[in-house]
C-alpha cells in the first residue's frame, strides 16, 4: 500500500502533529480522513483512531475503523461518542461546514476537544496576494479535487475564513481556547512588522466590528502574519 499523502500541503499538520504528540491520548475521530495519513500518525502515538470520509476510495491505510460520511449532511456516530475530534484541512471542502461543526458538537463528550486545522486566508501574505492579483489561493482558482468519487459533493472547493470559523464554533456551542500557526517560513518573519502596524490599525475598529469580524482570532499571531495554515483549538461547553 502506498505512503499516504496530508490533506494540505507542506506544513500543514506541523502544529497540529506537535500539539497531538503532547496531549493525552483518547478517543478521537479523524474526519476526513483522506488517505489517512494523519489516522495512521495518531495511531501510532497510541490514540484510539476512528475515521470518517465521504470517499472511501481515497483510504491508504488499514486497521482503523472507518465509517462513511457526507459531512454536508451528518455523521454515523453516536451522541458524545468521542473526546476528541480533528478535523484536518476539510471544512473549505464543503457547502455546508456549519453542519458539519454542529455535527462535530454532537459527537464530542462534554468538555471534549475539537481541532480544526483550517487554510489560514487571514495570513498576511495571502491578504498582499488578494490585494496584488484579487485571488486567494491557485488551489481555489483552478478547483482541483483529488477525489475517487464523481459524487459532486466530494468536489468542492471554496474559501474558508477565519471569521466564518469562529461565527460557527460559537453557534453550535464551542470555546475557542488556543490557536498556532502552521506552514510558517521565512516569508513569515519578513512580514511581522507590516502585520504588527496593521493589527494596530484594526484596534481602532468599533467594538462591534471587532466582535462581528472575529478581530482577536484574524489579527491573533497565529493568523497574522500566521502561516499558510493555522490551528484552532475549540472545547465544548460541559453546559452545551
Amino acid at each position: 500500500m502506498t505512503t499516504p499523502e496530508v490533506i494540505g500541503g507542506k506544513g500543514a499538520h506541523d502544529a497540529l502533529r506537535r500539539v497531538l504528540r503532547a496531549r493525552p491520548k483518547a478517543k478521537v475521530l479523524d474526519c476526513p480522513s483522506g488517505q489517512g495519513g494523519l489516522a495512521a500518525y495518531m495511531r501510532d502515538l497510541g490514540w484510539d483512531v476512528h475515521c470518517s470520509d465521504i470517499d472511501e476510495g481515497n483510504l491508504r491505510v488499514t486497521g482503523m475503523p472507518f465509517r462513511a460520511a457526507n459531512l454536508n449532511r451528518g455523521l454515523p456516530h453516536a451522541d458524545a461518542e468521542f473526546d476528541v475530534v480533528v478535523c484536518a484541512n476539510g471544512l473549505h471542502r464543503l457547502f455546508n461546514p456549519g453542519r458539519a461543526v454542529a455535527e462535530f458538537h454532537r459527537i464530542l463528550r462534554p468538555g471534549g476537544t475539537l481541532f480544526l486545522n483550517l487554510n489560514n486566508y487571514s495570513a498576511l501574505g495571502r491578504r498582499l496576494r488578494f490585494l496584488i492579483y484579487g485571488s486567494l489561493d491557485n488551489a481555489l482558482n483552478e478547483g482541483k479535487c483529488e477525489q475517487t468519487t464523481t459524487d459532486p459533493e466530494a468536489n468542492v472547493r471554496v474559501p474558508f475564513l477565519l471569521p466564518v470559523a469562529g461565527n460557527l464554533l460559537k453557534s453550535a456551542g464551542f470555546e475557542v481556547r488556543q490557536c498556532w500557526a502552521s506552514g510558517t517560513d521565512a516569508r513569515t518573519m519578513i512580514l511581522w512588522p507590516l502585520a504588527l502596524a496593521l493589527r494596530g490599525l484594526g484596534m481602532l475598529a468599533p467594538p462591534k466590528s471587532r466582535k462581528r469580524n472575529h478581530l482577536a482570532l484574524t489579527n491573533s499571531a497565529a493568523a497574522f502574519p500566521g502561516g499558510r495554515y493555522v490551528l484552532i483549538e475549540a472545547t465544548k461547553r460541559a453546559d452545551r
